[in-house]
């Protein structure tokens, strides 16, 4: 007896342990109202064509956030036993069991009545891989969310709010930008409260003093250069913030960009400073902490590290970027060899502050919906992420998003079932609830893991931006740029080695069921071809017949995959109001939405022209505009 009693203390005590060295977030408890869940289910219900009544719920709070599926006289029952901050997505959670699936905020995939009836008299417990889970809307691209929330077409937002709800998802937040406050004010609150009826906890982005792509930002660039007044300037624009926008927390950059530092002493002296206007008002105050690798203090180390000299109230995001992950052994981007340095600063600092990871499923700038490119890697790195650290017990987990449409729906809606450990973070799970053939999209991903991560075409597949054109040192992806390979035969005959390899062993996509996903990924392939045949086209003089000839094979398979970005559009455009593949006029740095070039395939010609003409000026048909970017 003492034996088993010693046994289950120790136990217990290592249980206790393993949680308690996480610091948990101070947030104003967000519990779901059960009227707003009801309205949500009507919807549901409509949207199935299923009568109104066809399935109730009831709850009571409980430790064992579970679901019991009960059926008679032609009805669903769904109890819900969970405690107040997971019942809603508890309930959600049954549903999913039912067969309902929501894998974009404007797809709804019901079961027929029939099926409803199968997981009848069963009971589901739901065990979320992390406390908190949900997504960043990076509102400084120009995507459908600048529309729902910051440009007044509030459905937009309402529609992401409920996706994230039926998903289990409980935390989001999005970047301001610098627009009228109250205008701001105005557009978040009707989805704001929506969220918090539905049980998420709603947060916003800005910056201290960043200055980069239209960011709001708390201080001007005459106080965060020379720090005269900073303090007391940041505390009370926050103030102000904080009266007029009901979030629960906020997430703040410190540097004037995400490559440019201020004065160290004062950017943790606005930190705290932070921290304190929102911590007596149970708001989290988060800083993100960035993989750039140029910037260093004698005393203090690396800037983006600069938290860890704050008290623990100032919570961090460590952010990775792209389709790798905290434990690939290389990772060419920012300057870096891997994302170890991020990963052990991780998890040193859950055990003394806030922590959210903080990686992404879309990079937007030439690295993927821009491209377009459909990277199945973003799904197996996010899930060997996540599993990771749920082991880790890291309390929240928010990915960094650029948009659903061209495809990336797929990569946001799997890491949100991969939250739920059922699905035991399996990188397919997505693909297997839409029924998809596994084999195929196997041999898919593993063909993308071989060659477009790890053999490194995604460098040639892929668009030099105006940074990697400038700088060798600084480049945002390790490249050899066209005017590199041009100079440099041998170095070419690599490339072209590499793309020849891909293309010999590239996966059949006849077996895709979902005509979305299937015309994305014949895009991404045919890019292969047409990023070969430019390199080709390098081995000739300018004026040589074999480089036109080669140009020329490059133009056909632009050709080729230009009648599909034709019918995307005209299929697939889930958000006409928000103008995503028009230009139009926004308050982001982008006057365009991020699907107008990938419509047009604008980078593939902008690369033929380039050869075809031994154009290497970066300004030559450069798309974006750096200094509406910078300033």
């Amino acid at each position: 007896m003492n034996k088993l009693f010693t046994i289950v203390v120790l136990v217990l005590g290592l249980s206790a342990s393993a949680h308690a060295d996480v610091v948990p977030s101070k947030m104003k408890l967000v519990v779901a109202k059960e009227e707003s869940v009801s309205s949500d289910l009507l919807l549901i219900l409509r949207k199935a064509k299923l009568d109104s009544n066809k399935i109730q719920f009831s709850r009571s709070n409980s430790p064992l956030n579970q679901v019991e599926i009960q059926c008679q006289d032609n009805q669903v029952k769904l109890t819900v036993m969970a405690n107040d901050e997971e019942w809603s997505s508890v309930f959600y959670y049954g549903l999913q069991k039912l067969g309902f699936y929501f894998p974009h905020p404007r797809i709804q995939i019901s079961p027929h009545e029939v099926d409803l009836l199968k997981s009848c008299q069963k009971t589901f417990k739901f065990e979320p891989a992390f406390k908190f889970r949900g997504f960043h809307l990076h509102t400084l691209h120009p995507n459908e969310w600048v529309h729902g929330f910051l440009m007044g077409k509030t459905e937009i937002a309402m529609d992401f709010v409920r996706w994230m709800a039926r998903n289990y998802q409980n935390i989001f937040d999005l970047n301001l930008v610098r627009q009228k406050k109250k205008r701001i004010y105005r557009n978040l609150k009707a989805p704001f409260k929506l969220a918090k009826e539905l049980g998420i906890y709603p947060g916003i982005s800005l910056g201290a003093a960043l200055h980069q792509q239209n960011s709001f930002k708390l201080l001007n660039l005459l106080r965060a250069v020379t720090g005269v007044g900073s303090q007391k300037a940041l505390k009370k624009k926050l103030k102000k913030v904080a009266n007029g926008i009901d979030f629960s927390f906020l997430t703040m950059e410190a540097g004037t960009s995400e490559f440019t530092p201020v004065a160290y002493k004062r950017a943790i002296g606005w930190m705290e400073g932070a921290a304190s206007v929102l911590n007596p008002m149970e708001r989290q105050l988060f800083i993100k902490v960035h993989v750039s690798s140029n910037q260093t203090h004698p005393e203090y180390g690396n800037f983006n590290f600069l938290p860890q000299y704050t008290n623990s109230t100032v919570g961090i995001f460590p952010h990775t970027v792209m389709f790798y992950g905290l434990y690939d052994e290389h990772v060419p981007m920012y300057g870096n060899e891997n994302f170890f340095e991020i990963r052990d600063f991780t998890l040193r600092e859950k055990s003394k502050r806030p922590t959210w990871y903080y990686p992404e499923t879309s990079y937007f700038i030439f690295m993927d919906v821009d491209v377009p490119l459909l990277l199945t890697d973003y799904l197996t790195s996010r899930a060997e992420d996540m599993k990771n650290l749920s082991l880790e017990n890291l309390e929240g987990h928010i990915n960094f998003t650029t948009g659903h449409e061209l495809g990336y729906w797929l990569m946001d809606w799997t890491v949100a079932l991969m939250s739920n450990k059922e699905y035991a973070f399996d990188p397919m799970i997505g693909l297997k609830l839409l029924g998809e053939d596994q084999e195929s999209w196997k041999a898919i991903v593993d063909f993308q893991t071989k060659h477009i991560k790890k053999n490194g075409i995604i460098s040639m597949i892929t668009a030099a931006n105006f940074q990697d054109e400038i700088s060798k040192k600084h480049r945002i992806h390790d490249r050899n740029l066209l005017k590199e390979l041009a100079k440099n035969p041998e170095l070419n005959e690599e490339e072209i080695l590499k793309l020849s390899n891909a293309i010999d062993e590239l996966p059949s996509t006849a077996k895709i069921k979902n005509k979305e996903l299937r015309d994305l990924m014949d895009v991404t392939f045919l890019r292969i071809h047409h990023a070969r045949q430019l390199r080709m086209a390098l081995r000739y003089q300018k004026k040589s017949p074999r480089r036109a000839e080669h140009i020329q094979k490059a133009r056909e398979y632009r050709a080729k995959a230009k009648p599909l970005m034709d019918t995307h559009v005209n299929e697939f455009e889930r958000y006409p109001k928000a103008k995503v593949f028009s230009k139009h006029k926004n308050p982001t740095s982008y006057q365009l939405g991020y699907g107008e070039y990938a419509k047009d395939l604008r980078l593939w010609k902008r690369e033929e022209e380039q050869v075809r003409r031994n154009k290497w000026n970066p300004f030559f048909m450069n798309i974006y505009s750096i200094w509406n970017i910078i300033f």
